[in-house]
């Protein structure tokens, strides 16, 4: 079995590449064509608010390929006061045939970053609105500062506006943006972001919302990053009743831990009122999406975006340097 490195796999991350491979997965999973697990989810407390943390592990199989996938991603939201990255992780490909180890790829959480900040972008491309897009983000993370620079680079804003509790650092990646692109600014309240986007992604661990349906006038467009587990919850539920459309990657997982189930549980939208993303991603133009309506997309995240990226950098590493 060969272990790769995050340093290995830095030159396999390019946007372009990644993105097909997300978008492919996920209709192939809509399809029924990628055999997906339940994932596993555990949530570590503590007595201290930075010993808290959560572990995802998700796997897929897929007959399209030689190899299955199981991925471990972790969140620990006190690293940055031990000098250490919030997500971390691994993904871990096997012989669909034999079940022999074939490649362990020690992505220190990038690789999960990379394919859900895809699907923020995917997500983010079904507003067929040909006007400049503006962008807002709500977090000031690792995964904020993905979704700005994945979407943009996707689809073309013409404006990032972030929103965060902590001033300091919204200012600080709203700088680093800026010195990386187009124009970036800093919104004082969630409110204020919505009446200065189009689109807007949330990307906290929030267990209570971070966007009120009060904030919300006229047409938007809402991508949910951040409820990936039972407990987080980043949308007022009374959003995805004003919505005109939801979609969700996954149905059962968004109806258990997504924003669309904290509506359904809150009998505010039907259990049936969601559309598979890969059925709107195959066909976009038999939905509604972005104009003068509301529209919320509900990432949870898929283990075959796991697969799909792990498979992606291994082969493209097999073709880039001698046999593995």
């Amino acid at each position: 079995m060969r272990v790769i490195g995050l340093e290995e796999i830095r030159p396999f991350l390019d946007k372009a590449p990644i993105i097909d491979a997300v978008r492919e997965s996920i209709i192939l999973h809509s399809r029924g064509e990628i055999e997906t697990p339940a994932p596993i989810q555990m949530l570590l407390g503590g007595e201290a608010q930075d010993l808290r943390g959560d572990c995802h592990v998700k796997s897929a199989l897929s007959a399209k390929l030689p190899y299955f996938c199981i991925k471990v991603a972790t969140g620990f939201y006190g690293n940055p006061a031990r000098g250490l990255e919030v997500n971390n992780g691994l993904l871990l490909l096997l012989s669909a045939e034999t079940g022999v180890p074939i490649a362990l790829l020690q992505d220190q959480g990038y690789l999960t970053s990379a394919r859900t900040a895809a699907a923020g972008a995917l997500a983010a491309s079904l507003v067929v609105d040909a006007t400049p897009r503006r962008l807002g983000v709500i977090g000031t993370g690792q995964q904020a500062d993905q979704q700005a620079s994945w979407i943009s680079t996707h689809v073309g804003i013409s404006q990032i506006t972030i929103f965060g509790r902590d001033a300091s650092k919204a200012a600080g990646l709203a700088e680093r943006l800026s010195d990386s692109g187009g124009p970036c600014q800093v919104a004082g309240s969630a409110a204020e972001l919505c009446a200065q986007s189009d689109i807007i992604v949330t990307t906290t661990p929030a267990s209570t919302p971070v966007l009120q349906s009060s904030d919300i006038e006229g047409g938007k467009h809402i991508i949910a990053v951040g409820a990936d587990s039972p407990g987080k919850n980043e949308l007022d539920p009374e959003i995805l009743a004003r919505a005109e459309t939801i979609i969700t990657d996954d149905h059962k997982q968004a109806l258990h831990h997504g924003e669309f189930g904290v509506a359904v549980r809150a009998g505010l939208v039907e259990e049936s009122g969601d559309l598979p993303l890969g059925r709107v991603l195959e066909d976009p133009a038999g939905f509604t999406v972005g104009g003068n309506t509301i529209s919320v997309v509900d990432l949870t995240g898929l283990g075959a975006q796991d697969l799909a990226v792990a498979s992606l950098v291994y082969e493209r590493l097999s073709k880039s340097q001698a046999p593995l």
